[in-house]
């Protein structure tokens, strides 16, 4: 499915409702299912936030630090206390549909076309190695 939205507030949360199982249907389950409707409502409340969104995408496009990096270390307390771990360290499967909504975010939402996987380090909390920024090439 080749598509792609520059849209932003009530209308990228409603594609993103609309759209990301279908897009992503290896991480169906981070939607639909209730055991990870705290991840995904953090996720959403993420890109309901004017700001924070900005924040999120100025990180990203000014310093390449991956939207995931930006996200879990702002809500790091929240993860601590969702997880109930010290450490944050959230489900393998999780970390992943987070980096999958963050891309549905970036690509169809925002219309970038390009991404990098690097190296982040999140081993301290959460256990994240690798993450992705996004990039728009001209033309």
């Amino acid at each position: 499915m080749k598509f792609r939205y520059v849209i932003s507030g009530d209308n990228m949360k409603l594609l993103i409702e609309e759209k990301f199982s279908e897009i992503y249907t290896h991480f169906r389950e981070f939607q639909e299912n209730k055991e990870y409707e705290p991840y995904w409502n953090k996720c959403m409340e993420a890109v309901c936030d004017a700001q924070l969104l900005s924040h999120i995408v100025f990180c990203n496009d000014v310093f390449c630090i991956p939207p995931v990096k930006t996200f879990l270390t702002y809500y790091k307390n929240d993860f601590i206390e969702l997880t109930g771990k010290s450490n944050a360290e959230i489900p393998l499967f999780v970390k992943k549909s987070i980096g999958a909504f963050w891309g549905m975010v970036f690509k169809f939402c925002l219309g970038y076309n390009g991404q990098k996987s690097v190296s982040v380090s999140m081993n301290e909390y959460f256990k994240v190695k690798t993450a992705t920024y996004f990039m728009k090439s001209e033309g």
